[in-house]
């Protein structure tokens, strides 16, 4: 698949996708309210694919680092990140402000650092300043001392919400194998009877809330070292001004613009053969985007 990203704008696409329909011949330019309309269309089918689990290029990978007992995790509120460093702790005292590690490169100040401690737990505050190549200044004093060698996570951004999860993978540490683990439903998970064993992660339940949604897992770490990666469908694509290039690979373009132009054609009621055809046309093409965009691997029956 392509990892490039088309260079035409959103308004080079809304006119393709108007003239694909006939609304505007060759020689005729597009009006403000033609415009107007084919940008609203253009978010609204992204949506719409969106809802059919239709998704462009937006898939990606996430760590989770996680707490010792916690079975819930939120997005948005809780530590979840795609970009990142991972360094190791040199031994540093309860109340220090600053903290040694093995490399500080890409660091800034004002991101977060999760720093593992001696009691077990994870303190997360933020960069004050990056000290030199190997020394951070901490805008919060440790709650605890740190032992040589401990894991430290420095990020810049939560990573977005997902949209669905589609698989997830233990360590036990960073550095460590990982290990597949399994989606369940919610009621499966409900049904566990004790939710806040501890042990190596093997279930997860993921719940797409409104506003603060969530991951379940099961077991509950025994270890703040312990860490989950997960692999999610990132938000969809929205256009937020005409001009701006779309956010799409090559491929999917064909695919945009034939049934863009479909749904203004059913918007301003063309020709119903001509409607026929154009979504025809679009449907060959978001076939043929799809088929880009599949990974194939052999299918694996687990016994749970």
């Amino acid at each position: 698949m392509s990892t490039g990203v088309y260079n035409k704008t959103v308004s080079n696409l809304i006119e393709d996708a108007l003239r694909n329909a006939t609304i505007s011949g060759i020689q005729i330019s597009v009006d403000e309210s033609d415009f107007a309309q084919g940008f609203n269309a253009f978010n609204d089918l992204l949506a719409a694919w969106q809802a059919k689990q239709i998704h462009i290029w937006s898939e990606t990978e996430a760590v989770i680092p996680l707490n010792v007992g916690q079975q819930k995790y939120v997005f948005g509120t809780d530590h979840a990140f795609t970009d990142y460093q991972y360094t190791t702790a040199e031994a540093a005292i309860l109340g220090a402000t600053s903290l040694d590690v093995g490399s500080t490169s890409g660091a800034l100040a004002g991101d977060f650092i999760g720093i593992e401690l001696e009691t077990g737990a994870r303190q997360w505050t933020t960069v004050d300043t990056v000290t030199d190549s190997d020394t951070f200044a901490l805008t919060d004093a440790l709650e605890a001392a740190v032992s040589e060698g401990a894991s430290v996570y420095v990020y810049r951004t939560k990573c977005d919400i997902p949209v669905r999860v589609t698989s997830a993978r233990y360590s036990d540490s960073h550095t460590a194998d990982e290990v597949s683990t399994w989606q369940i439903s919610r009621q499966e998970y409900y049904d566990q009877t004790s939710k806040t064993a501890q042990g190596a992660i093997n279930q997860w339940y993921y719940s797409r809330q409104l506003t603060s949604p969530y991951l379940n897992v099961w077991p509950t770490a025994g270890s703040c070292a312990n860490v989950l990666r997960f692999t999610f469908i990132k938000p969809q694509y929205v256009a937020e001004d005409q001009s701006e290039n779309v956010q799409v690979p090559p491929e999917w373009y064909n695919a945009l613009k034939w049934q863009l132009a479909a749904d203004l054609g059913a918007i301003y009621n063309i020709d119903a053969n001509k409607q026929m055809l154009l979504e025809q046309k679009a449907q060959i093409y978001l076939n043929d985007a799809i088929g880009s965009d599949t990974d194939f691997s052999n299918i694996q029956f687990v016994c749970r």
